[in-house]
């Protein structure tokens, strides 16, 4: 699916807004943004057909409620997304990595005809500032490919990119990400590192870019076997790298060893402005486009915001690959206001406190949880769904013997309860009632 059906999918589930007027993307377009996911049912994906400063058109809040998410997902919802992630990962047995081992066939590398900007120049297009104090315009969407110079191992991760200069971007990929090692290996041979960005190809690519994969499973080829797609490239411009061939923009380039920016401040997920004074630097090297080409953006900021859906596909992936590395897990869930922080809630199944804490040691050292701050493991009969229910439980339950560390990380186990002394009403009065129901009001 690329980018264009996804837009006519939306218009015809009634989930695209137009909007006419000319938006300012310095601070007006964010705001605009906000607004409509605030609404009750998300609002609806924006489509701003004149932005100022730009001929762009500019599409926002595009996964901003469970509808838009589900046809991003090629799913109508998550639990038929949910059920696809389960076929997909029960096709194979042994452990998650070795279940999410998929062949990627060589390219198939297709003529694509685009429009060349000349001379380069980033500010051309419409990237956004969404908060008063940030230090500059971003793109927010941008799927960055990078590929290890001496393996080949391709990595499609998605970071914030800030418009230094016209041929200049701070590209926010973290110390652990794909794209980092990858610049760790070409650093020591003393060579730039080549890099495409994507914007505007099938929007599940997204979700795919962000999702916790294990380390060794290809973005391509995990999101052509889950959604049954074979992904068509086309060779890149300037840079060896071959680039989904129905992206809206491509903009290649080459991240420079030994050159490091200021970046930011950037209004981040934590509600507060964050910098950074090591950013990699990427040249740009060639920019092309569709005609009349759309880029796809997003207001990052504190929670709630458009992202946590795409969080909620996140979760739906962990839940299913720890119960199969962590079979005494039963189901997980992580609150929305922390979703991107890792927090997670746990139910397992009955064992030992020494089993809990061996549990929640593999889960920080072994599992897509290890960067969680926090985990709490919880019995079988709280439901995850009720947050009031959950944190009740981890308060009663909560003694020093239960409280684990992890470094910087908390744990707590919360289990042990046993059923026959939970505080209930017996069944003969809640049978009695029922028989009686038309009597206790009657005049």
């Amino acid at each position: 699916m690329n980018f264009r059906t996804f837009l006519q999918n939306l218009a015809a589930a009634d989930q695209l807004q137009k909007v006419l007027a000319v938006v300012d993307p310095h601070l007006e377009l964010a705001a605009l943004c906000r607004r409509e996911f605030a609404k009750d049912d998300g609002g609806k994906a924006l489509l701003f057909s004149k932005v100022k400063g730009s001929s762009f058109p500019v599409i926002a809040n595009i996964f901003g409620s469970e509808r838009r998410t589900g046809l991003l997902l090629h799913s109508d919802n998550f639990d038929i997304f949910a059920g696809k992630v389960i076929r997909l990962l029960n096709q194979q047995s042994g452990t998650v990595e070795q279940r999410m081992q998929f062949d990627l066939p060589t390219p198939s590398v297709t003529p694509t005809t685009y429009n060349l900007a000349a001379p380069l120049d980033l500010t051309a297009l419409p990237s956004i500032k969404t908060w008063p104090q940030e230090g500059g315009r971003y793109l927010n969407l941008a799927l960055a490919l990078t590929e290890d110079i001496e393996t080949k191992q391709q990595n499609l991760g998605l970071y914030r990119a800030q418009v230094m200069a016209p041929d200049l971007l701070a590209l926010n990929f973290s110390p652990n990400s794909g794209a980092a090692q990858h610049f760790v290996v070409a650093a020591k041979a003393k060579k730039a590192l080549p890099i495409s960005l994507v914007l505007g190809s099938d929007p599940a690519l997204i979700w795919v870019a962000a999702a916790p994969l294990p380390e060794n499973c290809n973005e391509f080829a995990f999101h052509d076997a889950l959604f049954s797609m074979n992904t068509q490239f086309t060779a890149g411009l300037s840079q060896p790298l071959a680039v989904p061939a129905d992206a809206e923009i491509i903009i290649e380039g080459e991240i420079i060893p030994d050159k490091v920016v200021l970046e930011g401040p950037f209004g981040n997920h934590t509600g507060q402005y964050v910098t950074r004074s090591d950013c990699p630097l990427m040249r740009v090297t060639a920019i092309r486009c569709r005609s009349r080409a759309l880029m796809p953006t997003t207001v990052v900021g504190p929670p709630q915001s458009e992202n946590v859906n795409l969080g909620r596909a996140n979760e739906i992936l962990l839940r299913e690959m720890i119960k199969i590395d962590f079979p005494q897990v039963c189901n997980l869930m992580q609150p929305l206001v922390t979703i991107f922080h890792g927090v997670t809630l746990l139910t397992v199944q009955q064992q030992s406190m020494r089993k809990n804490r061996e549990l929640l040691t593999a889960l920080w050292e072994n599992s897509p949880l290890r960067r969680s701050p926090l985990l709490v493991l919880l019995d079988e009969d709280i439901e995850l769904t009720s947050l009031s229910q959950c944190w009740w439980r981890t308060i009663n339950r909560l003694k020093e013997p239960r409280i684990y560390r992890h470094g910087h990380q908390l744990g707590i186990d919360a289990t042990g309860v046993s059923p026959s002394t939970l505080v209930t009403e017996d069944q003969l009065t809640r049978d009695l009632l029922l028989r009686r129901k038309d009597e206790y009001y009657q005049c």
